[in-house]
C-alpha cells in the first residue's frame, strides 16, 4: 500500500478535483476540492436516489474495462455542467482509476446552449454522440422522434447504422464514421432513413471527431428531418422539367426575358419559327426589336406595372415584324419569374401568332354578317309580303263590298276608279318585291323615291278602311320631297305607320293621322303623329320595338310591325323614335341620310 500512501499524498496536494479509486469503488484517495465539492455533492445524489450517481458509477466502472470514459454532470439549478474523465493507470498492487473534473460548461456558457436546445427543438434538430471508449451511443429526445422509436428502445452503434436504407446510404455512413474516426473528417451528408415504424423520410447527419492524444475518443453531431425539403426540391425539379418540356415544345413562342435591359436570354423552337429568327440571333437581340414603331411604347406601362409588382401579368393583343418584315399580329402573355424571395428575375412573354386565325375570323365575321342581313332581309320580305298585301287586298275586298252594295251611278263610277288605283297600287307592290328579292346579296341598293306619292299610295291602299272607321289621314309633305330609300320599305314603313294609326285610334272621338317631313342638318326628319290610344312607354318604353310585342288588345294585333319598321330602317342606316301619351296619341320620328 506504500504506492497507495504516495497517490493519496499526492492528490491532497494537488490543485484542482481529482480523486483515486479502486475497482471495488472505493475512495482511495481526493483532493481538497474533491473533498469540499464532489463528495458532497455526491452524497446529496445519494439521498435524493437520482440516477445520476448510477451513471457516475456506471462511467467509473468502465474505465477499468476500456482505460478511459467520461461522465458529464448536468446541474440546471447551478446552471453549470461538470464533464469527469476516468484514467486507468496499472499500480503495482491492483489498477486504480484516476478522476478528474473540469467545469465544462460555465454559467453563461450554460445559458446559451440551453437557448440553442431549445431552438433546435423548434427547429427539430437533434443531437447524437457516440462514445467510442464505451461503444455506447447518446440520441436526444428530437433525434430519438425523427428515428420514431419507443422510450425503452436502447440504441447501439449496430442498430443506429441499420436505420440507414439498406444499399448507398447505409455504406456511405459506415465510410463517413470510419474516415471520421481514423482521420478526424467531419462531414454532413443527407441519407435515406426507413424509421422504427418504416416510414421512409430523408435526413441530414453532421458530424465533428473529438480527439485525444492523437485518438478519437468522441463523435458528436446534429440530426434533421429533410423530407419536406427533400420532396419540395423533387417537385420543384419535376415541375422543372415540365416547363422544360412545354418549354422546348409547345406550338406558343416562348420568350425569357431580362428584367433590366429587357434583353432576350432563352426561346424555345416555335419563337424561332414565328419570328424566322435562329436562337443565336434570337439572343443577341432585345424584345423591343421585336415591335412594330411604337408599338413598344403602346404596351410599355402595362410592362412597367408588371416590372414594379402592381400587377403579376397581362394579356392583350400586340403586333410584331419578323425577320423579313413581315407583320405578326399575337396574342400576348407577360408575367413575372421570381426567386424564393419574391423580387422579379425575368419576364415569361407568351406570344401567340394569330394573324391567320384573324384573317379567319373576319372572314366568318364577314360571313356571318352576310347571313344575319340576309335572314333580316328574308324576315323583312316575309312581313312585307304578309302585311303589304294583306292591306291591298283589305282595301280591294271593302270596294268590291262598297260596289255591290252602291245604287247610284256616280257612287259606283267613283268607287270604280278606287278600285282601279287600288290595283295598280297592289301591281305596284308586287313590283316592289320583285326589287327587294333581286336585290344583291350585299347590299339593298337605295334610290331616290318621292315622299309624298309613297304617303298618297299608303292612303290609296287603305282608303276602304278609312271611310269605313271615319279616319282622317293628312299628308303634310311636300309634292316634290324626295329621299332616298330602299322603295319596298319605305312602302312597308308608311304602311305600318297608317294601319297602325287606324288600328291603335280612340273611338271615343274622330281619328287622324298626319304626316310630315324637312331637312336638318344633312338628315330628312318624317314625323307620323296621332291622337289615338297612346303607349304606356314607362311600362313598355324598353320593348315598344321588340318582336312579338303587343301592347293594346287587338285581333290583327301580331307585335310585328314596329320590329319591322325599325329593322327596315336601320337596314337604310337610319334610325326612329317614338313618343307617346296613354290617351292623347303617339309621334314617331325617323331620322334618315339625305344623301344617298
Amino acid at each position: 500500500m506504500k504506492n497507495i500512501s504516495s497517490t493519496v499524498q499526492a492528490i491532497n496536494v494537488l490543485p484542482g478535483s481529482m480523486a483515486v479509486y479502486d475497482r471495488k469503488l472505493n475512495l482511495l484517495a481526493s483532493s481538497k476540492e474533491w473533498q469540499s465539492g464532489v463528495q458532497f455533492e455526491l452524497a446529496q445524489l445519494n439521498s435524493s436516489k437520482s440516477d445520476l450517481l448510477d451513471r457516475f458509477d456506471a462511467s467509473l466502472k468502465e474505465a477499468f474495462n476500456f482505460d478511459t470514459s467520461y461522465f458529464v454532470e448536468d446541474l440546471p439549478a447551478k446552471k453549470i455542467r461538470y464533464k469527469y474523465k476516468f484514467s486507468k493507470f496499472e499500480n503495482e498492487v491492483e489498477p486504480l482509476v484516476l478522476a478528474q473534473r473540469i467545469l465544462y460548461t460555465k454559467p453563461e456558457e450554460y445559458r446559451k446552449e440551453e437557448l440553442l436546445k431549445q431552438t433546435n427543438n423548434v427547429a427539430f434538430i437533434g443531437f447524437w454522440e457516440l462514445n467510442l471508449s464505451t461503444k455506447s451511443i447518446y440520441w436526444s429526445e428530437v433525434t430519438r422522434k425523427i428515428h420514431e422509436i419507443p422510450d425503452d428502445f436502447e440504441i447501439e452503434l449496430e442498430t443506429g447504422i441499420n436505420f440507414y436504407k439498406e444499399g448507398a446510404d447505409r455504406e456511405l455512413v459506415t465510410q463517413v464514421i470510419d474516415r471520421a474516426i481514423e482521420y478526424g473528417e467531419p462531414w454532413d451528408e443527407d441519407f435515406t432513413l426507413i424509421t422504427y415504424s418504416g416510414r421512409e423520410i430523408y435526413v441530414n447527419a453532421k458530424c465533428q471527431a473529438e480527439f485525444e492524444n492523437g485518438k478519437c475518443v468522441r463523435l458528436l453531431g446534429t440530426f434533421q428531418d429533410i423530407t419536406d425539403r427533400v420532396l419540395k426540391n423533387e417537385q420543384l425539379r419535376i415541375s422543372e422539367e415540365q416547363f422544360r418540356l412545354a418549354f422546348e415544345n409547345t406550338p406558343i413562342a416562348f420568350l425569357i426575358i431580362d428584367i433590366e435591359n429587357f434583353k432576350i436570354l432563352e426561346v424555345n423552337a416555335a419563337a424561332e419559327q414565328v419570328f424566322g429568327y435562329s436562337r443565336n440571333k434570337f439572343i443577341k437581340k432585345k424584345i423591343t426589336d421585336l415591335y412594330e414603331p411604337e408599338e413598344f411604347q403602346k404596351n410599355y406601362l402595362l410592362i412597367k406595372n408588371l416590372l414594379h409588382q402592381n400587377s403579376r401579368k397581362f394579356e392583350n393583343e400586340q403586333k410584331f415584324v419578323g425577320k423579313d418584315g413581315n407583320s405578326i399580329l399575337a396574342k400576348t402573355y407577360f408575367s413575372l419569374n421570381c426567386d424564393s424571395k419574391g423580387v422579379p428575375k425575368k419576364i415569361i412573354a407568351q406570344i401567340q401568332d394569330i394573324t391567320e386565325l384573324k384573317k379567319k375570323n373576319d372572314e366568318i365575321n364577314r360571313f356571318v354578317e352576310v347571313t344575319t342581313n340576309q335572314n333580316t332581309r328574308l324576315i323583312n320580305f316575309a312581313h312585307i309580303v304578309s302585311h303589304n298585301l294583306r292591306s291591298h287586298s283589305s282595301n280591294i275586298g271593302m270596294l268590291i263590298d262598297f260596289l255591290k252594295n252602291e245604287k247610284q251611278e256616280e257612287e259606283r263610277e267613283m268607287q270604280f276608279e278606287m278600285l282601279v288605283q287600288a290595283s295598280s297600287m297592289l301591281t305596284e307592290t308586287i313590283t316592289h318585291l320583285n326589287d327587294v328579292v333581286s336585290v344583291d346579296i350585299n347590299f339593298q341598293e337605295k334610290e331616290q323615291v318621292n315622299l309624298y306619292k309613297f304617303i298618297e299610295n299608303g292612303i290609296r291602299s287603305v282608303r276602304g278602311l278609312m271611310v269605313e272607321v271615319n279616319f282622317q289621314i293628312v299628308n303634310r309633305v311636300a309634292e316634290d320631297f324626295n329621299v332616298y330609300a330602299v322603295p319596298a320599305y319605305m312602302e312597308s314603313i308608311i304602311l305600318n305607320l297608317i294601319t297602325n294609326a287606324i288600328k291603335y285610334r280612340d273611338p271615343k272621338r274622330r281619328s287622324w293621322l298626319q304626316i310630315s317631313a324637312e331637312r336638318i342638318n344633312g338628315y330628312v326628319i318624317i314625323t307620323a303623329s296621332d291622337n289615338g290610344l297612346g303607349i304606356n312607354l314607362e311600362r313598355y318604353g324598353d320593348r315598344i320595338f321588340g318582336l312579338y310585342k303587343t301592347f293594346h288588345q287587338h285581333s290583327d294585333a301580331r307585335g310585328l310591325g314596329l320590329y319591322m319598321t325599325k329593322s327596315q330602317v336601320e337596314v337604310m342606316g337610319g334610325a326612329i323614335t317614338v313618343q307617346s301619351k296613354v290617351g292623347e296619341g303617339t309621334t314617331f320620328t325617323i331620322k334618315l341620310h339625305e344623301e344617298n
